[in-house]
């Protein structure tokens, strides 16, 4: 847990960090809407091909950048959120958040790493930078006395390989709120299986009482993570960006006709980091939505026949309150799921062959 608030909250209010976002953003959006100019002047599709893998991965990155204030501010928002702790939990549901943030844990690591090697293939030069860089074939052609091994060593990782660092962003974000909305999952099915006070008293429908409105306000932080919506703006472009990202390096691959034997290791990276980002994330999401029929479930479950009526009336409002499933949902038509997964990987291959296809259709 302190690993991914660190991740998600706190590393963004060091100053440095804010000094690199703001150098990222300052060294990569001149290259990005030259190159984008430049597209659009003189259109022609392999040239684009060519250049368009790192073009459009490096637009993620981007957003990416960008976004990250935005989704620091609403993570600062679900903070005032009163929910259970770690340490408020018995020990059967700490083992079981000790699986959940084994995962979560194994995500990050795997994220951060896809990362680190995107940077380290950035800093390696290769005989065909030029080919596949922009932004290096255009301080070839219209800068040339700045073509300096210092100057190459430097550019290539600041403008590209440090900000490919930033592309987890949103993942950690997701990964973050698993761990957080499934020990509140947990922890309300615990209260829930002890609504029923161990003995009949006088006080017992005050207790029952007592307990269900525990409960539905403890329920409640299904509204505050809906806070989470207002990341909805930030949802099509990252599905666009990553299917189009994934798409054009396919495309390369399978549509170069020169050797790409020098980048087959940047190549593989980007590819790795875009696997791990989409599994990672798609995986937290269907998690969530596994947990959520669970409350319906046990409150089905619940030995209400003999409380009052007042009792009743309130556990019949409740009932109805948590039939609808809890999602990671952005709009009607998007959660964060398998079946999510499956469409971004059909939307790859489609991209790949309307591509393909207006490339066969130019050469013809």
């Amino acid at each position: 847990m302190s690993i991914c608030q660190f991740l998600v909250v706190d590393l963004y209010e060091l100053k440095i960090i804010r000094l690199g976002l703001l150098l990222i953003k300052l060294s990569l959006s001149p290259v990005i809407l030259l190159q984008t100019y430049l597209f659009l002047e003189k259109f022609e599709l392999n040239y684009f091909v060519q250049y368009a893998p790192l073009y459009i991965a490096a637009l993620y990155t981007l957003m990416c950048v960008f976004s990250q204030s935005y989704i620091t501010d609403i993570t600062k928002k679900v903070h005032e959120i009163q929910i259970w702790k770690i340490e408020d939990a018995p020990e059967e549901i700490q083992e079981k958040m000790k699986k959940v943030w084994f995962i979560i844990t194994l995500s990050i690591f795997l994220s951060i790493v896809s990362s680190f090697v995107i940077f380290i293939s950035y800093v390696l030069p290769t005989p065909q930078d030029n080919d596949f860089i922009f932004y290096l074939k255009m301080v070839n052609e219209y800068l040339p006395q700045f073509e300096t091994p210092i100057v190459w060593c430097l550019m290539k990782p600041a403008v590209f390989g440090l900000a490919y660092l930033s592309v987890s962003i949103p993942a950690f974000t997701i990964y973050y709120y698993h761990g957080h909305i499934s020990l509140q999952m947990y922890m309300l099915k615990h209260y829930l299986r002890n609504i029923n006070p161990h003995a009949s008293g006088a006080n017992y429908h005050q207790e029952v009482k007592e307990n269900l409105l525990f409960c539905i306000k403890r329920e409640s932080f299904r509204c505050g993570f809906k806070i989470l919506g207002r990341a909805q703006v930030f949802v099509f472009p990252f599905q666009v960006g990553g299917i189009a990202s994934m798409a054009g390096i396919l495309l390369l691959c399978f549509t170069f006709e020169g050797s790409l034997s020098s980048q087959y290791f940047r190549l593989a990276a980007h590819v790795l980091s875009m696997i791990i980002i989409l599994v990672g994330c798609v995986v937290s999401g269907q998690g969530i939505e596994d947990l959520s029929p669970e409350i319906f479930e046990t409150l089905c479950e619940l030995d209400w026949c003999n409380w009052d009526q007042r009792n009743k009336r309130i556990y019949l409002i409740f009932l109805t309150s948590t039939n609808k499933m809890f999602k990671i949902k952005y709009s009607d038509n998007i959660s964060l799921n398998y079946e999510l997964g499956i469409q971004q990987i059909k939307a790859v291959f489609s991209a790949m062959s309307i591509i393909y296809s207006l490339q066969r259709q130019n050469v013809n």
